[in-house]
Formats: C-alpha cells, sequence, structure tokens
C-alpha cells in the first residue's frame, strides 16, 4: 500500500470518528443559566427527580463575579424531570423538565425568583406555570390557617374552614384542567403528585384515581418501560385496595345507621355523599327542573340557605332529572350554591325510592345526630324546625 492510500484511510478513520463523536454530542443535554442578584457566595445544585428517587448530580458555586452556571446531562431517552436548587441566604429551587435532545437556558433574578424564564425546553414553561399556581394556593392556605388558630367563635372557625375547603377545590380544578388539556405531557405526572401541605395531596379523592389512569395511560403508550409508568400503575393498585377497604369500612358503619346512604356525582362528576355531613343540620330535598313548585321552592331555599350556612345548615339537593344538559340549566339560571347531586337515570331515581319520595316537592330535615327530624315541611315550618335544630 503506498503512502496516498495510506493517508486516504487515515483521513476517512479521522473522519468518521469525528462524525460519530458529533453525533453524540448532538444527543446530550444540558441545563445552562445566568443568575442575577447573586451578592455572595452560593451553590447551585442539580438534581435528577425519578418517580421513586431524587439523585444529586452536580454541584456548582457561583459568585457576583461568575454568576452563570453549566450542567451536562447525558443522553435522556425520555422526558425528565430536574430540580435546581438555588442555596444561598435563601434557598429557592425550580423544577424543569427536559425532552431528549434538549437544552435548557434558565435565566433567574433571585428578587423575583418565580418569574425566571426558560428557553429551548417548552415542557419547563407548564412546570413553572404549575408550581406558580399552587405557590399562590399555599399561601392562601398557610393566611387561613393562621385566621384559624386565632378565631375565638365556632361561626368563625366554620366559615374560615370553607374558605379553607373551597381554595383546595379551586386548585383541584384548576389541576384538573391542566390535566385534560395536557394529557400527553409528563408535566401532567407532577400536577398529580403536588401537596399543598406535607400530609395532604391535592389529589386525594376517592374519584381522583380516574385521572391518575387517564396519565399513566399514555405513559404506557410512549414510554412503556419508563420508571414513572410502572410507578404509576404500582400507585394506582396501591390506591384502588386503600378505596376497597374504606368501603368495606363504610358498609359497616352504615349498617349501624337506619338512614339510609346517598353517594351520587355532582355537576363536576365528583362523588358526594350524604354521609359526609354528618354534624351539620341537613334539608335533604328531592328536585327536578320539570317541576314548577320546586323552582319556585328554590328561590324560597336561596335565603334560608344565605341565612343559615354560617351556622352548620347545608342543603343535599337530589334531582330527578334524566337530562344533564336541563338539571345544569336549572342549576345555573337560579344560582344555587348548595351541593346538587343527580342519577340522570331514565329507569328512575334509586335514591328517591330508597327514601319513599312519591311527588315533588319532597324533603327531609336531618338533625346534627345524622337522624330524620322532620319531612316535607316549606317556608315558615321549614325555617323554624331548622332555627329549632341549629
Amino acid at each position: 500500500m503506498n503512502t496516498r492510500a495510506i493517508i486516504r484511510l487515515l483521513f476517512i478513520a479521522v473522519t468518521t470518528v469525528v462524525l460519530a463523536l458529533s453525533c453524540t454530542e448532538g444527543k446530550q443535554s444540558k441545563i445552562e443559566g445566568k443568575v442575577d442578584g447573586v451578592d455572595t457566595l452560593m451553590q447551585v445544585t442539580l438534581l435528577r427527580q425519578d418517580f421513586a428517587k431524587t439523585e444529586l448530580l452536580e454541584t456548582i458555586k457561583i459568585s457576583p463575579q461568575k454568576s452563570t452556571f453549566r450542567f451536562k446531562v447525558g443522553e435522556l431517552t425520555e422526558p425528565t424531570f430536574f430540580q435546581l436548587r438555588f442555596e444561598g441566604r435563601r434557598n429557592q429551587f425550580m423544577v424543569l423538565l427536559l425532552e431528549p435532545t434538549e437544552n435548557a437556558v434558565v435565566e433567574v433574578d433571585l428578587q423575583r425568583f418565580s418569574s425566571y424564564t426558560v428557553s429551548g425546553a417548552d415542557e419547563s414553561l407548564k412546570t413553572q406555570v404549575l408550581t406558580r399556581r399552587l405557590a399562590q394556593t399555599v399561601k392562601t392556605l398557610d393566611s387561613l390557617n393562621v385566621l384559624l388558630g386565632k378565631a375565638t367563635t365556632p361561626d368563625t372557625r366554620q366559615r374560615l374552614n370553607a374558605e379553607y375547603e373551597a381554595a383546595i377545590d379551586r386548585q383541584r380544578e384548576f389541576s384538573t384542567k391542566f390535566i385534560w388539556d395536557n394529557p400527553m405531557s409528563r408535566a401532567s405526572v407532577m400536577a398529580l403528585y403536588q401537596k399543598v401541605s406535607d400530609n395532604q395531596f391535592v389529589f386525594d379523592r376517592e374519584e381522583d384515581v380516574q385521572l391518575f389512569k387517564v396519565v399513566a395511560s399514555s405513559l404506557i403508550a410512549r414510554y412503556p418501560d419508563s420508571d414513572y409508568a410502572k410507578g404509576m400503575l404500582q400507585d394506582i393498585k396501591n390506591q384502588e385496595r386503600v378505596i376497597r377497604s374504606h368501603r368495606l369500612q363504610e358498609l359497616v358503619q352504615n349498617v349501624q345507621s337506619t338512614l339510609p346512604e346517598i353517594a351520587l356525582p355532582n355537576v363536576k362528576g365528583d362523588t358526594v355523599r350524604l354521609s359526609s355531613l354528618r354534624g351539620k343540620v341537613i334539608l335533604l330535598d328531592f328536585w327536578a327542573s320539570f317541576s314548577q313548585e320546586n323552582l319556585l321552592e328554590n328561590r324560597e331555599l336561596l335565603e334560608l340557605y344565605r341565612q343559615y350556612k354560617g351556622r352548620g345548615f347545608e342543603i343535599f339537593q337530589v334531582s330527578l332529572d334524566i337530562e344533564r344538559e336541563a338539571w345544569l340549566a336549572a342549576i345555573e339560571s337560579a344560582g344555587l350554591p348548595w351541593i346538587n347531586v343527580s342519577e340522570l337515570d331514565p329507569n328512575g331515581s334509586v335514591a328517591a325510592g330508597m327514601y319513599n319520595v312519591t311527588r315533588l316537592p319532597a324533603n327531609y330535615i336531618i338533625d346534627r345526630n345524622f337522624e330524620i327530624a322532620a319531612k316535607n315541611l316549606y317556608g315558615r315550618d321549614l325555617e323554624r324546625k331548622i332555627k329549632e335544630l341549629l
């Protein structure tokens, strides 16, 4: 082999290695950024968040003179969560979500931390939305907890507890909409597992299992061997086991009560139980949008509800409608603020049958001991009974 041929072969070999290294480098992801407002030596720490564990990857020191950082995170095979922690006088963190081959560029001002910007990783914008919204809710709940600690009357505590539950419900509505708007995004996993406190998840009700299944199905379809897919499937099994155990306990408890349980979906599709109001004075009211008497009665109930709700009075209204649109329209047009549930069954209402309802309107007044105190009272007679029981 002559010299020219040897040189040509060496050139081809070197070119092949360079191209291979170039392709490999192109698949490597990195996270880099710049931090404004650094006034002392501090650390930027990168952690990788898998489903069941968080792994520390690297720590970089920054200072007022050098406030940039750059982390290599390697080749990603699926969307991956990372946490950036800024550890100095005030410890702050952000959650980033990178798709394979993405490179995230972060710009953050420590004085306006929540307004950080991310480019090159669009999914990280979704995690930022989730983090901001949850922070607002937690701030509201913390404020209410402070007020509850100072409350001196039962009425005040009841009002604050109602505001607390309403704040959680608003967070649930926000996160539920986010998940349905982004069913294929890994950010939906983050939405499912957010907490409003150390011991309370945003999604902790029986009906939430369906949301977990929706997100898990999308994960399995795209990444069947993913740590997140496997973890969520096991989590769903655990939740269903807890639910079965809880329902068994409820059956035992209900056997001891002579008052038939009603557990039906409300206008949002969430199952609400009559027994969840135990300890309050309850008006169990059967109605339908096609009953003119019921529509007139609802006007009277609005004033009664506004006057006594804060004192431990609640209305649990069961609709005998069979058309969802008519039911919802009647609630909206009248502005009914209390619990409204319905079976929407064209074959008839099982709940109405359990309470021997043969005509409308019909109601039962239930006392704080969860026992029937009166039935079919209206107008002043109803108000007098409610006042007596409160």
